[in-house]
């Protein structure tokens, strides 16, 4: 089984929508929520019932008067549901501490932080679940949000009266303090979790061998998030097979009985922050191969170019057509190929390295 990883940004929700068609049993995609989405309405004469327009500073057109959201508005998970199509999923109420990441200024995730701060909260969200057959509801455990055995216990006997499945999500440092409860209280439809996070597979062969001896009939997932956030794009290799990315885990997974593993599909783990790029910045494509289980690199150092750069590293692509899509099925290169007078964002090309992930995951399923 193969599990990409994504949060709820533009970019990832359109893969969702895009992709579903590849999603079954043997690849159902992790989904960190970290936003909300809502029903937005709009205001009406209450006379006449035609809706109110307005005139904003510095635009042209008229444009109808949006009411104040509520919680009413919310419409996160049926909206992610729309998208996945019926599809299964498994769903996790992202929480987070500061220390999993550099950045501090984290943007537009009020959701993630308001779910980090207040663990009532983070459990009725997570009954919420219940309305969804095809959602698997995540429980995950790591540092700053370790639940006791005696919640733990009681939150997975509260979902286990409406859903057919659950997922505990581990990291590898609270394997051991939970051993009993994933021995006895999860089933053969369960799943566990085990994140090693941006360690290198081979530096946890002692966590993965616990996760491999744990007495359970529940299905067993290795997920990894092998991009460093550290490497910018400037540091990838160009015009070869990247050594940046160790794509192991991918394959080892097998060496340990395991069920399947999961990653970010070539993203980096990482949260929206205030400000982003100033419109520089080197042009990056990674294009995923499953026969070499790596990334070919193309990246336009001339970071002044901004996105601009993206014109090279399409052109580099197209010339290696032989090598990257030989039978010209892969669906990010016929996206690329359709480029005209514009080549993309950052957002656009994180959006191509992932479809192309999943499509090659899906190969000889």
């Amino acid at each position: 089984m193969y599990v990409p990883i994504m949060k709820t940004r533009a970019e990832e929700l359109n893969v969702i929508s895009k992709m579903n068609n590849y999603f079954s049993d043997s690849m159902i995609p992790l989904i960190e929520i970290i936003r909300e989405e809502y029903d937005i309405k709009f205001e009406k004469n209450a006379e006449t019932g035609e809706y109110i327009y307005e005139k904003k500073q510095g635009k042209k057109r008229r444009s109808k008067v949006k009411l104040p959201t509520t919680d009413d508005d919310i419409i996160t998970l049926n909206k992610i549901s729309e998208r996945l199509n019926g599809k299964k999923a498994f769903v996790d109420f992202f929480r987070f501490n500061e220390r999993e990441y550099d950045n501090k200024t984290f943007k537009n995730i009020e959701l993630a932080i308001r779910l980090s701060r207040d663990y009532g909260f983070y459990k009725k969200r997570m009954l919420e679940i219940k309305d969804f057959q095809n959602f698997i509801p995540v429980i995950s455990i790591k540092e700053g949000f370790a639940i006791s055995k005696y919640d733990l216990i009681n939150l997975i006997n509260e979902l286990r009266k409406h859903n057919t499945s659950i997922a505990i999500r581990i990291t590898d440092n609270y394997l051991e303090d939970y051993y009993e409860v994933l021995e006895d209280h999860l089933t053969p439809e369960d799943y566990i979790l085990l994140d090693i996070r941006d360690k290198h597979v081979d530096s946890k062969f002692l966590e993965i061998e616990e996760l491999q001896d744990l007495e359970t009939d529940a299905k067993k997932i290795l997920l990894n998030s092998p991009r460093s956030r550290n490497h910018k794009n400037g540091d990838f290799e160009n015009l070869l097979f990247t050594k940046k990315i160790d794509n192991k885990v991918a394959v080892i997974y097998k060496d340990y009985d395991l069920d399947g593993f999961g990653d970010f599909g070539g993203l980096k783990d990482v949260l929206p922050e205030e400000g982003g790029s100033n419109g520089m910045g080197a042009a990056l494509g990674l294009i995923f191969s499953k026969e070499k289980n790596a990334f070919f690199s193309v990246v336009n150092n001339q970071t002044i170019l901004g996105v601009k750069g993206f014109e090279y590293v399409r052109s580099e692509i197209l010339k290696r057509l032989q090598l990257l899509d030989v039978d010209g099925s892969c669906t990010a290169i016929r996206r690329i190929k359709e480029m005209d007078k514009t080549f993309g964002n950052w957002g656009t090309w994180n959006n191509l390295t992932l479809t192309r992930y999943i499509q090659q995951q899906a190969k000889n399923k």
